[in-house]
């Protein structure tokens, strides 16, 4: 019983703490079968630090990071950041993969 009790808890709190980082992400646009150019311009308009845009038609993510001149690059997608993308579009049945800067 106190096994039970015992995973129970540790499966609670693996959840708690996955939909915790889920939502501290940075704001996600689709731009589908669009070019980087396109990318670049709709990561602008969301006007945040940090932005990733998922392509569905291509299968793509990328991150684009703003600095303090206001240039927006594109950066590299983390392994951990490609997962959460990949899990909260999960329902879609579509395996994104990261673009290289």
């Amino acid at each position: 019983m106190r096994k039970k009790a015992t995973r129970v808890a540790l499966l609670s709190a693996g959840l708690l703490l996955s939909t915790t980082s889920l939502a501290a992400m940075s704001p996600i646009t689709e731009c589908n079968d669009c070019s980087s150019q396109a990318a670049q311009e709709t990561a602008k308009a969301q006007q945040s630090d940090s932005v990733y845009v998922v392509d569905f038609v291509n299968r793509t993510a990328q991150k684009f990071v703003t600095d303090d001149k206001g240039t927006t690059l594109l950066a590299k997608l983390s392994v951990g950041e490609l997962n959460h993308l990949n899990q909260e579009f999960n329902h879609r049945k579509v395996y994104l993969r990261a673009v290289t800067p």
